[in-house]
């Protein structure tokens, strides 16, 4: 499907998900939108027109407001590297939009509510350039999630530990969660305060030892996004709590 769209989350919850995983950028007029990253996305977007979006980072969400956001195409172009996605017209919505069509849409059919597990695209060089420094970052978001009453069903994620810093200061009921490409468990810890409740490291960094650790900690251990099935069994094999795939498991090779 379509990625971070509503769409999308809706068929997520029909196959099985438990956690719906998304992405949050923001338009000029401070809405928190989902979307994979801060810049309308080539690859996968259309103009109001139905033209192709110029290759490169030339529309920064933080740039245009999300009237104008609203009107792009983000469904009916074919990713490449997605050959089996599902594509129609659809657009990039705001957060408290996917978040009313889920919640909506799992009273109506009786399904069991899930968790969100949202992830923060910040870094020092895209504050205040291509979205908010990170404390207006968490207010604005953490606005939205508590105005829709589902703290207790969010895991804040991010490659930056500076929003999971604000996060657990303001939220300490909030659970977070530090995504790592690099580096030792002991390293990665070492840029924190307190201890996020997961750690989620790319497959390459998983074994034995960092699971063992991880238990030791009390700290939750995800595999990183992972599309590959054998290796997806060799870390489920080991002890990982769960792991991330942009396919349902029976998809997978």
């Amino acid at each position: 499907m379509p990625e971070n769209t509503i769409p999308a989350m809706i068929n997520a919850l029909h196959q099985g998900a438990d956690i719906l995983e998304m992405d949050i950028a923001f338009s000029s007029d401070k809405q928190a939108i989902v979307s994979h990253d801060p810049w309308m996305d080539y690859l996968i977007s259309l103009d109001p027109e139905g033209k192709e979006v110029a290759p490169g980072k030339g529309l920064p969400f933080y740039k245009m407001t999300y009237e104008e956001i609203r009107k792009y195409d983000a469904g009916s172009k074919q990713h490449k590297d997605f050959p089996r996605q599902r594509s129609f017209k659809t657009y990039i919505p705001r957060l408290l939009d996917l978040i009313d069509s889920v919640e909506s849409h799992v009273k109506l059919h009786n399904l069991k509510k899930p968790w969100y597990s949202i992830e923060t695209k910040t870094s020092k060089s895209r504050d205040n350039v291509a979205q908010p420094a990170p404390e207006e970052f968490v207010k604005l978001l953490m606005a939205v999630i508590v105005s829709k009453g589902i703290e207790d069903r969010v895991i804040i994620q991010s490659f930056d530990e500076r929003t999971l810093e604000i996060v657990n200061r303001d939220f300490p009921e909030v659970q977070t969660m530090i995504n790592v490409s690099k580096g030792t468990l002991e390293e990665n810890m070492a840029r924190f305060t307190f201890q996020p409740d997961y750690y989620a490291p790319v497959p390459v960094l998983i074994d034995a030892e960092l699971v063992a650790k991880c238990r030791k900690l009390g700290l939750k251990l995800i595999c990183g996004n992972n599309n590959d099935k054998t290796d997806i069994d060799r870390v489920l094999s080991l002890g990982v709590n769960a792991y991330c795939t942009d396919y349902p498991y029976s998809a997978l090779k």
